[in-house]
């Protein structure tokens, strides 16, 4: 073998043998939800992933765990509060458990589409307000989001309050502006995680599932509960939580990355938001499912009741009227 011959392959064996320069820092980001290239949530996931490693060269190695891959929410929201992951990105009802006033964002009736709920929620009061959310529990929300108009799935068809009345409804949390208005509407509301939702319809244990398309897609509910129903002025709120010590941990400059792709990623979700709706709509037929939307008459008579009795649960919590105060007057901004 030649000198020139022996060299070239010294180098190509040396370049084998050696490990991959690893990253100085994971951010592990858990989510109940699959993913896929539709949805307008999953295109934040992605977005995010890529601008934070990226920009970190490679210093920040994101990995998503979709699907509860690394449990169920509960235990997701106590790993973060713990450490132990570094982002979960729940169904906002679960993080009551960190800071009450997460709750604020279960209110129904606050937005009307979900252009209008992203307009709401980039105002700069509410992002002022919702950074100091979650402060107690050492954790803080990244971004708050919409992932679709919430959708009853069950067997038999919902098609206005009067049909909700007696069935035993799964719930994304337990906090009383998720289920308070549904009781007042007639239905028994029952907080569940989304990976008991499906085998809870199997049994009976409930009747129907609080939940939003893409997760009525990805897990196949049609399957057992073929009726979706919108729910007029209701929407599936997540927030990307992030663990406080984390951000300590990384240091200034990489902290300043990850909260700047999280505000960027936003640019991907807002592409999807039309597009993806319209996507799953049209796979949740194929499917064999059957859609419904309220009519005016029936929506009308929903939101009444809601916003009803959320007038009277936030009149008994100063901090939870302030909050719902603040959204409020963004969202009737946002109209304008």
């Amino acid at each position: 073998m030649t000198h020139r011959l022996f060299t070239a392959a010294l180098i190509c064996a040396m370049t084998a043998a050696a490990p991959s320069l690893a990253a100085d820092f994971t951010m592990k980001i858990a989510s109940p939800a699959p993913l896929n290239d539709k949805d307008a949530l999953s295109a934040w996931f992605t977005a995010f992933e890529a601008g934070v490693e990226s920009r970190s060269e490679g210093r920040i190695d994101v990995q998503l765990f979709p699907g509860g891959q690394l449990g169920p929410i509960p235990a997701t929201v106590e790993g973060v509060a713990m450490g132990t992951i570094e982002v979960t990105v729940p169904i906002i009802g679960f993080l009551s458990s960190l800071d009450p006033r997460f709750q604020v964002l279960d209110a129904p009736g606050l937005f009307d589409d979900e252009h209008h709920a992203m307009a709401t929620l980039s105002d700069p009061s509410v992002r002022a307000m919702l950074s100091g959310f979650g402060a107690r529990s050492h954790v803080e929300p990244l971004v708050v989001l919409t992932s679709g108009q919430s959708v009853v799935v069950s067997d038999a068809p919902i098609a206005g309050a009067a049909d909700l009345a007696g069935v035993k409804l799964r719930t994304g949390g337990a906090t009383p502006l998720l289920n308070e208005p549904m009781a007042a509407i007639g239905a028994s509301p029952v907080a569940m995680s989304l990976g008991e939702a499906l085998p809870g319809i199997q049994t009976g244990t409930i009747d129907a599932a609080n939940i939003n398309m893409p997760v009525a897609i990805g897990f196949k509910f049609a399957d057992v509960a073929p009726n979706a129903s919108y729910l007029p002025g209701s929407f599936t709120i997540v927030s990307a939580v992030v663990s406080k010590d984390f951000l300590g941990l990384i240091g200034p400059d990489l902290e300043a990355i990850v909260r700047e792709e999280a505000e960027r990623a936003k640019e991907a979700y807002a592409q999807k938001l039309d597009s993806g709706a319209a996507f799953f709509e049209g796979l949740w037929t194929q499917h064999g499912g059957q859609l419904t939307v309220f009519t005016e008459a029936e929506r009308a008579s929903y939101l009444a009741v809601m916003n009803q009795t959320v007038q009277e649960i936030i009149a008994t919590d100063d901090q939870l009227q302030s909050d719902y105060g603040v959204l409020k007057t963004a969202a009737d901004a946002a109209r304008q």
